[in-house]
């Protein structure tokens, strides 16, 4: 196993707690929707907000207009923000870890399909300024698990792909990382984390 310079740390699920189902269950409620339809619906339309093809007033009218609800193609809100800031948490422990790791020399960047709103939500919540890298798939136009997004980050950053390390609770984008040539790990909790981490010796 090589020397890690780098981690990589995806957002939701690893440094925050968040689900997607929280969101559409809160439109659900508020909009009278049917979870099923609205699920389905916002599915489709995500990967186009998360790489930054449309805004969030563009997803919700885009969906209401399937759903023919007439509130939320004429939103004058951004339900994103008020939604995520409301459900959303901090995994401190990992953050912590983090910041550990960078104190001891260790870089450490965040990759994560997001778009623009529900990050800056995070980072008025957290500092975020002791990550070095931030590949943001709203930036970037390509989500995990694309092979390109991984390509990009290992064309845009100054270490061998042998020597990242990049942390997602999702298995299609821990396995795809793998593919690309980086050492990847699937986050289920804080301890585990701690275990393969020690044996990279980052800690």
């Amino acid at each position: 196993m090589a020397n890690i310079s780098c981690v990589l740390f995806d957002l939701g699920g690893v440094i925050v707690n968040w689900h997607d189902s929280w969101l559409i269950q809160e439109v659900c409620n508020e909009f009278q929707l049917q979870k099923e339809k609205l699920s389905e619906e916002y599915h489709k339309n995500l990967p186009d907000i998360t790489t930054g093809r449309i805004n969030e007033k563009e997803f919700w009218y885009n969906i209401g207009k399937e759903l023919e609800s007439s509130k939320l193609m004429n939103l004058n809100e951004s339900l994103l923000d008020k939604i995520f800031r409301k459900r959303v948490s901090l995994n401190n422990s990992v953050i912590s870890l983090s910041r550990n790791l960078s104190q001891k020399g260790v870089t450490v960047g965040i990759l994560s399909n997001t778009e623009r709103v529900t990050y800056s939500v995070v980072e008025d919540l957290v500092s975020l300024n002791h990550f070095k890298y931030k590949f943001l798939s709203y930036e970037i136009g390509h989500l995990k698990p694309d092979p390109e997004i991984y390509k990009y980050v290992i064309d845009n950053i100054p270490f061998p792909k042998e020597e990242l390390f990049f942390i997602d609770d999702l298995k299609p984008n821990v396995e795809s990382a793998r593919s690309a040539g980086m050492d990847s790990v699937q986050y289920f909790d804080y301890d585990e984390l701690v275990k393969e981490c020690h044996n990279r010796k980052l800690i």
